[in-house]
């Protein structure tokens, strides 16, 4: 029993960010980092964010961006990087299931879902007041947007068996995908 926990504990790690924009994911993301460094170990977060920054969060560049974190974190795992953080809102099942995907067939990662805040949607946060955490940035349409897409997902197998994700996704061609 202690070798198991032994084993576990010094596993590399695979965290999936969920939450809508303004519940502190980066904020979380960043602190796991702090963690780690601290303990000596590597930690990387990937946040489409970064990529969407660069573009002016123009919208005819988002699924180039998406499409570079991904190629990011598949190349963190390639690397063996100790802790991977995806920080992203990863709101339906299908925009998890390619680094979980990864992740599982790397092999040697433990793969987690973090709900942010823990519990949501039924610890929820008021659309107003994430509207004023984002500054104004993100219109509150958008946060109804996120509210309706909102899936629940209870576990890794949960999101990799989903029959939607399964068929979005088994027919791209980007290098995370590839056989």
């Amino acid at each position: 029993m202690t070798r198991g926990r032994k084993l576990n504990r010094y596993m590399k790690k695979l965290i999936i960010l969920r939450g809508l924009p303004g519940v502190g994911k980066t904020r979380r993301a960043k602190n796991l980092c702090d963690e780690y460094a601290r303990l000596g170990l590597e930690a990387e977060m990937f946040s489409t964010d970064r990529y969407h920054e660069s573009t002016n969060y123009t919208k005819g560049n988002f699924q180039r961006n998406h499409q570079q974190n991904r190629e990011d974190v598949f190349k963190a795992l390639n690397r063996g990087v100790d802790l991977i953080i995806v920080d992203n809102t990863n709101i339906s099942l299908w925009e998890m299931w390619p680094y979980i995907h990864m992740g599982m067939r790397q092999g040697d990662y433990y793969i987690t879902m973090m709900e942010l805040p823990k519990g949501y949607p039924q610890n929820y946060i008021s659309i107003n007041k994430l509207y004023r955490c984002c500054q104004g940035n993100i219109p509150k349409k958008k946060f109804r947007s996120f509210e309706a897409r909102w899936e629940d997902a209870y576990n890794i197998w949960h999101v990799l068996n989903d029959s939607y994700s399964i068929n979005r996704w088994e027919q791209r061609e980007e290098e995370w995908n590839v056989q």
